[in-house]
Order: structure tokens, then sequence, then C-alpha cells
């Protein structure tokens, strides 16, 4: 997909969504938000920022264990740029990979099968977030039926993060039965290599981060939460998001979370203008960030340098 694509697609979706969010914001009752909860939703997109950093981290550890080498703010500039890629591309989500060996390629390049690693292991740990958030979430009693329903899938949800999360330490070894082709573009970088304590500490600091925006979001708007209940939230919301059909779950990853906090008992009327601010915080300004970064990197590559001395 061309840049002038995606940046079409980012234009329209941020006009429609402006929209809804002007229709919501203006139609609903909202709760006179204190300068504490502005404080709130501050830490919230700090938070998110500082997911991003952890999340380069990893991708900087998976390329270091491969035998290369890439400086912590390239590897925090590469996951900028993979996440807006997985927010501004329907299915995003198989291209991040590609994008985040693409911001690098000039200081380390071949790094796409360490970006693969990467994007996996944040899949899994966000399924065994989801697992033990869903089996512990505390249902109301207004919404027993939809919370025990949930509490039965959780099992399934966390053993499947358990399977993606040590099953990723063979990447190498399962590689080789992949095309040809497809192996070409994965590169060396695709080894077998367990998530050990560090990868551990950066994927968990990533998702605790992602969380802890959601649930001072939900507190800035005063919904009483719970931890499990953001766990569960979070998690099966970014999942579902993750599925195929609209640019970074736009639209799906807000009627997930509607659903699953009026699982929990939240009635949709409260939920709406939360989950509006929460997604500009975590859908928007990750995705501004990616098109500084990406522009930057762009602009600094031999392609441009070429185009402005023909110029």
């Amino acid at each position: 997909m061309s840049p002038r694509r995606v940046a079409w697609i980012a234009v329209i979706a941020a006009i429609l969504y402006i929209g809804i969010a002007g229709f919501v914001l203006n139609n609903f009752e909202l709760p006179r938000m204190t300068s504490t909860a502005w404080g709130l939703v501050a830490l919230a997109a700090a938070a998110q920022i500082a997911a991003k950093w952890f999340f380069g981290l990893l991708y900087k550890e998976s390329v270091e264990v491969a035998g290369g080498r890439l400086k912590a703010f390239s590897a925090f500039k590469a996951a900028l740029v993979g996440a807006g890629v997985a927010r501004l591309i329907p299915a995003g989500g198989a291209i991040t990979p590609v994008a985040m060996g693409w911001t690098v390629r000039d200081e380390e390049p071949g790094t796409t099968g360490a970006a693969v690693r990467t994007v996996l292991l944040n899949y899994a740990g966000l399924l065994m977030m989801s697992g033990v958030g869903l089996l512990l979430a505390r249902p109301r009693e207004s919404a027993q039926v939809f919370s025990v329903s949930l509490a039965v899938l959780a099992p399934f949800v966390l053993f499947a993060g358990l399977i993606l999360m040590f099953g990723s330490g063979k990447l190498g070894s399962l590689s080789r039965y992949l095309p040809k082709f497809i192996r070409k573009r994965l590169d060396a970088t695709v080894i077998d290599h367990l998530p050990g304590p560090e990868s551990q500490t950066y994927i968990w600091s990533r998702l605790i981060l992602e969380g802890a925006a959601l649930g001072l979001v939900l507190r800035a708007f005063g919904l009483d939460v719970n931890v499990f209940q953001v766990m569960a939230a979070f998690g099966v919301a970014q999942l579902a998001g993750g599925l195929p059909g609209t640019p970074g779950g736009l639209g799906v990853t807000e009627a997930g979370l509607v659903f699953i906090l009026s699982a929990y008992g939240f009635p949709s009327r409260q939920t709406l203008a939360p989950v509006i601010i929460y997604r500009i915080v975590s859908y928007w300004l990750p995705a501004a960030l990616s098109f500084f970064a990406g522009g930057m990197t762009f602009l600094r590559s031999p392609e441009a340098k070429a185009v402005a001395e023909g110029d």
C-alpha cells in the first residue's frame, strides 16, 4: 500500500472519528472534568508513549540475540512506525514487522525476523493478560450471565497465550517449513530464542502501561473499575481490534470496550465518552507520532536524498 493511500485512509478515518466523537460528547451527559481528571488523561497519554519505548526495547533485544546491533532510540522509532502501520492499514498487524524492519534498515538491515518475534510475543502477552483478566474480573450483579460466559472463555485464551509465548522460542526451527520466498524475506534473524527475563520485562512493561492508560481514562470519568476488569477489557478489545476489517480496529475496538464494560455492569451511556477519549489517547496519538517518525526516517533515507539531489 502506497504512502499516499495510507495518508488518505488516515484523513478519512480522522474526519469520521471527529464527527462521531463530536456527536457522542455533545449528546451524552458527561461528568464534570476536574483538573485531576485531566491529569489522569495526561498520564494515560504518557503511559502510551512509554509503552512504545518498551516495545522498542523488546525489538532491540530480538535483533541483538540474532547477532545484530540496534540503538534504543532507533528501536523506539521503529516501534512507533510499526504501531502506526497497525493503526492505519486494515490487517496492519501483519505488515508491522516489515514496517519496523524498514525503519531501521540503514542502521541494521534485515531485521524483519526479529520484528516478527517482537510482534508475536506482544500478542502472546495480550492473550495471557486477557485470559487472567477474564478469569478474575469480578462481575456485577446486573450482568452475571455475560461475565460468567466470559469467564468460561478465559482458560482457552490463557492457554493460547502460553502456547504462543513459549512456542515462539522455536521460530527458527519452524521457519524452514515456510515457502522459500517468505523465508528469504524474514531473513536470518528468525532464530530459536525463548523469551527469558529480559524479554518478559519488556513485554509486560508495555502491556501494563497500555492497560494502565485505559484504567486511568476510565477513572478520570468516575468509573469504578478494578484491575482485572481493566485487564479483561483492554485485552479483549485489543484482540478484537486486531481482526481484519477496519484500520487498527477503528470502530471494532470501541464497540468491544463498550460491550465488555457493559458485561461488568457499566451502562453504555457512561462508557461511550471515556472510550472515545481513550481511543484518542491510544489510537490517534501513536498514529500521529508514527507519521512524524516515519516521515523523518524517509527524509533521511538515501531515496529521499537522491530525489533532492535530482531536483
